[in-house]
């Protein structure tokens, strides 16, 4: 009975493994392409990965510098400083100690950057604004300033930033005060 099995399976012709074996190395092609298109697409994933690297990299050394502006700019419009400046007068930022202070804000999350140029210019009275002027009518005056700061952070990064800004003193009293900036 064993016997006539095994003549059936002979003469039915070639059988599912018979017709594996016979593909001339197909697999092998196949398989090697795979490879190929595998290597191909992990060598464009490395590149781009290593462009949003380095782009990130880029944009937080300018933010570092930026940081160390914005801290200037912040140390610069305090009433300390201002109501102590007269009309022509200026400070230069990166003396001693208002470096030390504006840099004592420095933390790894602010940012590293330090200030290399910086200064406080006052210009004296002026006109108005007119949009302030409507708000606040003719019992206010105007001091402006300018404020100039330079800083540089790692990888040779450099922010630069400028603006002005409005002190509105009441013509009867200077201690009350509000400050206005824009740049």
């Amino acid at each position: 009975m064993m016997s006539d099995l095994n003549k059936e399976k002979c003469n039915r012709g070639p059988g599912v493994y018979e017709r594996l074996t016979d593909q001339g190395g197909m697999a092998l092609v196949l398989a090697v392409s795979m490879l190929l298109i595998l290597t191909v697409l992990g060598a464009v994933v490395w590149t781009a990965s290593n462009r949003q690297i380095d782009s990130a990299s880029f944009q937080q050394a300018n933010q570092q510098a930026f940081f160390a502006t914005q801290r200037g700019l912040e140390y610069a419009v305090t009433r300390d400083i201002l109501l102590n400046l007269t009309a022509g007068q200026s400070i230069d930022l990166t003396s001693g100690v208002h470096k030390a202070n504006i840099n004592a804000g420095s933390s790894k999350t602010s940012g590293g950057g330090e200030i290399f140029a910086g200064e406080i210019i006052d210009d004296g009275p002026g006109e108005m604004p007119l949009r302030l002027r409507a708000r606040y009518g003719s019992d206010f005056g105007a001091n402006y300033y300018f404020i100039s700061i330079s800083a540089d952070g790692p990888r040779a990064s450099r922010e630069d930033v400028e603006t002005q800004v409005v002190r509105l003193f009441k013509h009867d009293d200077d201690s009350l005060f509000r400050t206005t900036g824009g740049g």
